[in-house]
């Protein structure tokens, strides 16, 4: 149930919503002051600019690993796989945030760690999907990295649930993993209620950004001036994990 009301939440404060909403009671009550809030806050919420720099405030910055280092493993958290049948055939769909299971895989290959924790279940409510890790695990495994050095957790839908079942798999396999450190690859606007997440359930976590947004195109004249849908986009990432951090908070998992 909290899951579903999550959803429900998150699709009711997106930005676009919020104009649409304006928008919608102008036509019904036709004060002027709803269509001057619409219209406000679509040329707001549409600047790039605005949008990618307050993201950057927010975003947890990556950093660099030296080959050197050593970790029991690279732990990548689900949210960017879902599947679709085509002819038959099960067909993996990567969406935008795909680069953090692509850093988990360099991170693998430089040495770093001997192990990959991939943490994702399906999402029951919108349809039956394949646990997202196993679909990302035939990817990585196609890209070379042996079945045997990939875990993965399928139960979890949230990222509370990605820190807390990984513990639980990790408490069946190893009663000394909490004395080790581990790489979180995930986005970095997501970062900061991640490692919350993961840190509260008892995990010593170098956190490596991914899918940074604040890089792209930021400072151009052209980004700066023309309205774009990327700035709802954007706002909606990080509203989402405003919205995240009280939540969880309150519920107690961070």
């Amino acid at each position: 149930m909290f899951y579903f009301l999550s959803k429900v939440a998150y699709a009711l404060i997106a930005p676009l919503s919020i104009v649409i909403i304006f928008f919608l009671l102008y036509f019904i009550t036709k004060v002027k002051r709803n269509l001057y809030y619409g219209f406000g806050l679509l040329i707001f919420f549409t600047n790039p600019w605005l949008a990618q720099s307050v993201i950057k405030f927010y975003e947890v910055p990556p950093i660099s690993i030296a080959k050197t280092e050593q970790f029991e493993a690279i732990i990548v958290p689900s949210g960017f796989v879902s599947n679709f049948m085509l002819n038959g055939v099960v067909r993996a769909n990567y969406n935008d945030g795909n680069d953090r299971m692509c850093q988990a895989i360099d991170l693998y290959k430089s040495g770093i760690a001997k192990k990959i924790i991939y943490t994702g279940g399906a999402d029951t409510v919108f349809g039956g999907f394949i646990p997202e890790s196993r679909l990302g695990k035939e990817f990585m495994v196609k890209c070379g990295i042996p079945d045997s050095c990939i875990l993965i957790e399928t139960l979890s839908m949230n990222t509370f649930q990605n820190a807390k079942y990984t513990a639980n798999m990790l408490e069946n396999l190893d009663k000394n993993w909490k004395q080790k450190r581990y790489v979180l690859v995930t986005a970095g606007f997501h970062m900061l209620r991640a490692k919350l997440c993961f840190e509260k359930q008892g995990f010593n976590v170098v956190p490596y950004s991914a899918d940074i947004k604040s890089l792209r195109s930021r400072n151009t004249i052209l980004n700066t001036i023309i309205p774009s849908y990327g700035g709802f986009q954007l706002w909606t990432f990080m509203m989402k994990e405003w919205i995240g951090l009280v939540v969880y908070k309150v519920k107690g998992y961070i």
